[in-house]
């Protein structure tokens, strides 16, 4: 089985029918959230249909201004067993939102991680060095994952310590030599595989692409497909406690 670690299913027009199409493709796709309400639609859209999904609850920084943290329904969502993990959270420099406030939503998904044990995926653009000083705040306390993972081994490395997973995205289909030489140095045993599939900016779900991605990774690392395959689902079954 081939995993999608990093899916906007509830973006999608039909949640349902995108989940579906993975599945028909012997995809297991991991929805993850960005913001809280859209996580309860998905999970009511899932629990119905598709159980035994793993879902992801949270606020992503884009959304923090327009759906502000409501700790009561976030409780509330965190006691759905289908629920596996928290975010997409995280920080990002390109917003018009204070840095401050952004750390403050985030160590609300953080802290709400340790307490309920689950593992939370996280979104990081230009604020590397502040984010790993916060998750240094809970290392051995606290796993999960680094999403879109674009950068350079030696930022790699500081989440690599904290206990944290890398996914990459399907650039990694026209790697550039720079990349190629960073995965080769995280190794396999760090790595899971995403599409970051949210139709707004994607389009109806490829599960090609996710395949594809399969692929060049096993090149990459010059592993064969079977052995790609069963080494990023030990990731992910180690991250998701599955």
């Amino acid at each position: 089985m081939l995993y999608d670690a990093h899916l906007h299913a509830g973006m999608f027009p039909d949640i349902g029918a995108t989940v579906g199409c993975a599945l028909n493709s012997s995809i297991t796709p991991v929805p993850v959230g960005i913001y809280l309400q859209e996580s309860q639609n998905t999970l009511k859209v899932l629990e119905k249909s598709f159980p035994s999904i793993p879902v992801f609850v949270g606020i992503h920084p884009w959304y923090m201004s327009e759906h502000p943290f409501d700790e009561e329904l976030f409780n509330s969502l965190l006691t759905s067993p289908q629920v596996k993990g928290i975010g997409e959270c995280g920080l990002d420099n390109k917003i018009d939102v204070p840095l401050d406030k952004q750390i403050e939503l985030l160590e609300q998904h953080l802290e709400a991680a340790v307490k309920h044990d689950l593992p939370v995926n996280l979104h990081i653009r230009g604020y590397h060095g502040e984010l790993i000083r916060v998750l240094k705040k809970y290392k051995g306390t606290l796993r999960g994952v680094v999403h879109n993972f674009t950068f350079s081994y030696e930022v790699a490395k500081n989440y690599l310590d904290l206990g944290m997973y890398l996914s990459v995205g399907s650039h990694i289909i026209k790697a550039s030599q720079k990349m190629i030489n960073v995965l080769n140095a995280v190794g396999v045993e760090h790595l899971v595989l995403e599409t970051d599939a949210d139709f707004l900016h994607t389009g109806e779900y490829a599960p090609d692409l996710l395949k594809k991605s399969y692929k060049s990774l096993g090149s990459i690392l010059n592993l064969s497909a079977d052995n790609i395959e069963h080494l990023v689902e030990v990731n992910i079954k180690n991250l998701l406690r599955i």
